[in-house]
């Protein structure tokens, strides 16, 4: 499907129902977070962080291989319009950053989980919720700025 034929309309309506999707699993997600440290099972949260890294690497690279959409009906639509708007080459590319950044990601979780001694005693750890929130509102700018990217294209050419 050409970039001229889709709906920008459309799309940007399935972009902000996937924002607010994502936010509320970020909500989610920062909730657990919260908890899991409150509790002292950061071992436990960092498993858990490293096993959805591992899902997600195979879901990219089983779409940059294949070039199969996974995901929702709403997500594999935006995803097509984002390959198609892009184009082959520079949405490749994308998916390959994508992977690298989920592996590298994973074997500094890998290192972090081997090193490091889980049973220090009464010592609180706040950097996490506050790193997640940079990451959080990082993810929102991102999001809105590209949404407010996307333009009509013009019917007088």
């Amino acid at each position: 499907m050409e970039e001229d034929q889709w709906d920008i309309k459309e799309i940007k309506k399935l972009k902000k129902k996937q924002l607010l999707l994502g936010n509320l699993f970020m909500l989610l997600v920062f909730v657990l977070l919260v908890y899991f440290l409150e509790s002292d099972t950061l071992f436990f949260v960092t498993w858990i962080v490293l096993a959805c890294l591992l899902v997600s690497s195979a879901f990219s690279l089983y779409t940059l291989i294949t070039g199969n959409l996974i995901g929702t009906k709403t997500s594999r639509r935006v995803q097509a319009f984002d390959r198609s708007h892009w184009g082959e080459k520079r949405w490749k590319r994308k998916k390959i950053i994508e992977v690298v950044l989920f592996i590298v990601l994973g074997i500094v979780l890998v290192f972090f989980l081997t090193t490091t001694d889980f049973s220090f005693p009464n010592q609180t750890v706040s950097a996490p919720p506050f790193a997640f929130i940079g990451a959080w509102v990082g993810y929102n700018i991102g999001e809105i700025t590209r949404l407010t990217n996307l333009k009509e294209p013009s019917t007088n050419g």
